[in-house]
């Protein structure tokens, strides 16, 4: 029994090792594929080193981005995995290979916690290895890691199969485990969303909140180890959550007015990438056509899910005996792949109110894609393993198993000849984007670094961006109050040397109180799990 258990194990590892090799062949290069926003990521990265090096921990606000002016995507944008790199750039790897070490990293882990999580859905080893092979191979995973390089979604997808096992966990398997023990998955799962990327976490958050409505009696029986999971979740991210938030809403920012105001629908996909087969390594984001974007694509892999989870479907809705959680994720995925089309009343969304705001802050219909991916890869691997329980496994493994690396192999192809590589040893200076600036700035203003003495007036205009939490200080150390002047810099009214005044970033008290909050929460979890443990163990 042993023996056969030893060689499960390595017939997994070995598996696991080959999904995060051929993931991570792009990465596996002197140079980067120049993605979309690859730019962004190379700056937040070089950033966060420059800002750690000049004491600012945790690193808050980017002072050398848009030429000197400032930024703070980094309050918005959780950035603590961004560290690794950072530090990695610190020790002296250009900033191009730091990226490539993070992404085979993230290929890691997705195998890691994909494996461990999508074993404790289906309740197999084998099929929950089948739904990571497809889950890491997915051409949305592949187009955010490589063409779009958004480098915080494919981050959060990580996480995405941690956290509806540990729904799942909670709501099927309560009474097998401690509590603090069944409600881990999803506080980790749920805290990896949280600091990766905010817009997955609110996609994920809504679709969590719609299966608690539709099991509502399931919902109260577990309401105690929700609310529980829903408490540390919050303690833990009060770092990030408190600054985000208080700055969300005291800055008026292209992200949170204009950005809502226009219709997204443009940007969706059509029934012909819905369904296409084949996901390419190249191309961009277009409104109203397909042309150029066959890297949204679903890909034949996921699509060969969607077929054989409606074909259990209708088989079990004529037998009577459909299972419930199946129909549920089988749904969110024909929703999800409703909202990431043209065909969705994206019009209706547009405008500046909470709603519109919350609805259209995806930016791009087509990351539903992501929701209808993993929905669709639980569905379909279920779906596979209940139709074809007849055929041997190792068959239904290497038939799945050629598809999913043919179709890599396809995209890595045009990957390779459709764009260019770049081998950065720093950051570009203009790789800050304006979801972040204030409201009315002109970019192209902004290469002008010049102090700006108005003698009339006895106004000073800094080449400093007019953020809350910015201080100016003379050469004494005096502080000086100041307003905003022209392009949403920093003014102040001053008749000293004013080439001497320098403007520090300074986190407010609560931001602080916020990061203790954050220490003590995970002291406290770690605390009352090691209670746990012993008391279990002392009950054996």
């Amino acid at each position: 029994m042993k023996k056969t258990i030893n060689k499960n194990n390595i017939f997994i590892a070995l598996v696991l090792l080959g999904l995060i090799f051929v993931a991570s062949l792009p990465a596996f290069r002197s140079g980067i594929y120049q993605g979309h926003d690859l730019s962004f990521h190379l700056g937040r990265i070089q950033a966060i080193a420059e800002e750690l090096k000049n004491g600012q921990f945790p690193v808050r606000y980017e002072s050398n981005a848009w030429y000197g002016h400032g930024y703070v995507s980094t309050t918005f944008y959780g950035n603590i995995f961004l560290y690794i790199p950072a530090f990695l750039y610190m020790a002296g790897l250009p900033v191009w290979r730091a990226y490539n070490v993070y992404v085979i990293l993230v290929n890691v882990f997705t195998a890691l916690i994909g494996y461990y999580s999508f074993k404790g859905i289906l309740k197999s080893e084998r099929w929950g290895l089948v739904a990571t092979g497809i889950y890491m191979l997915a051409g949305y995973r592949l187009s955010n890691l490589y063409v779009r390089t958004a480098l915080g979604e494919y981050t959060a997808m990580i996480f995405v199969p941690l956290v509806i096992y540990g729904i799942y966990r909670i709501y099927v398997n309560k009474g097998e485990y401690s509590t603090i023990k069944l409600i881990l998955p999803l506080i980790i799962g749920t805290t990896g969303l949280i600091e990766s990327h905010i817009l997955t976490t609110e996609l994920i958050a809504v679709f969590v909140f719609i299966y608690a409505l539709v099991n509502i009696k399931r919902t109260i029986a577990c309401i105690k180890e929700l609310l529980i999971a829903l408490a540390a979740i919050l303690g833990i991210n009060a770092f990030f959550l408190i600054p985000f938030i208080d700055a969300y809403t005291s800055m008026d920012l292209y992200i949170n007015t204009e950005l809502s105001q226009t219709s997204i629908r443009s940007d969706g996909l059509y029934l012909s990438q819905l369904f296409g087969i084949l996901t390419t390594g190249k191309g961009s984001s277009y409104p109203w056509t397909t042309e150029g974007e066959g890297y949204l694509n679903v890909g034949i892999i996921v699509i060969l899910c969607i077929v054989a989870a409606l074909v259990l479907l209708i088989r079990d809705i004529i037998n009577k005996n459909a299972n419930k959680n199946f129909i549920i994720l089988f749904a969110f995925g024909i929703f999800a792949a409703w909202m990431s089309t043209v065909y969705f009343p994206w019009d209706a969304f547009a405008g500046s109110n909470s709603l519109d705001q919350l609805i259209s802050s995806v930016q791009y219909p087509w990351r539903y894609v992501m929701i209808l991916t993993i929905c669709f890869t639980i569905c379909g691997v279920y779906a596979i393993s209940q139709l074809l329980s007849k055929i041997n496994f190792a068959i239904v493994f290497c038939v799945i198993g050629a598809i999913a690396v043919l179709s890599t192999g396809v995209f890595d192809y045009t990957l390779s000849w459709g764009n260019i590589t770049v081998a950065n040893q720093d950051a570009d200076e203009t790789w800050a984007d304006k979801l972040y600036l204030p409201v009315g700035t002109d970019r192209d203003s902004l290469s002008n670094t010049e102090i700006i003495k108005d003698d009339e007036s006895g106004t000073v205009t800094l080449p400093v961006l007019a953020y809350d939490n910015l201080h100016v200080y003379d050469s004494q150390n005096n502080e000086i109050q100041w307003t905003v002047g022209d392009n949403n810099c920093i003014q102040v009214t001053y008749d000293g040397d004013y080439t001497k005044l320098y403007t520090r970033f300074v986190e407010p008290l609560w931001w602080r109180v916020s990061e203790v909050i954050s220490a003590i929460s995970i002291v406290v979890l770690v605390v009352i799990y090691q209670k746990e443990k012993r008391t279990k163990n002392n009950g054996k």
